[in-house]
């Protein structure tokens, strides 16, 4: 019970249920900033967005038409697919995850500048341990 309320108090306190905002104060919903991130990475389909993303193929369908409205990404038709659309980071998308990434560093290490070297240490060599074993988990 005690590891539930701190994960709760954690998700409340670092901002995860705000619609709207990402934990670093960056105007944009965390789904919005985990797909652009992968589509820096490459262009993509719809459907391997999804995957990525873990997200329903109608949710990261509804996700992208808002991405493209706000002009953070484009869709193209694939010219050796007709039948895929691919996604791809427009300037404004490419800036924006410039920018959000900038705020996180810094958010991260004000958050972080509480902890000294070895405790940040052992804080990230725990938390990478928890969230592999809620990865196996999750896929089993």
């Amino acid at each position: 019970m005690q590891l539930r309320d701190t994960v709760q108090q954690f998700i409340r306190s670092f901002g995860l249920l705000e619609q709207t905002t990402t934990p670093c104060g960056f105007s944009m919903s965390l789904s919005q900033v985990f797909a652009i991130q992968e589509l820096e990475k490459q262009t993509l389909t719809i459907t391997e967005l999804a995957e990525r993303l873990r997200l329903e193929r109608s949710s990261v369908s509804r996700l992208v038409d808002g991405l493209v409205k706000g002009g953070f990404v484009s869709r193209e038709l694939n010219e050796n697919n007709r039948r895929e659309v691919l996604l791809d980071l427009t300037e404004k998308g490419t800036s924006s995850i410039r920018r959000v990434r900038e705020q996180s560093v810094q958010f991260y290490n004000d958050i972080l500048e509480n902890l000294s070297e070895n405790e940040q240490m052992m804080f990230y060599n725990s938390l990478k341990k928890f969230t592999d074993s809620l990865i196996k988990v999750r896929r089993a």
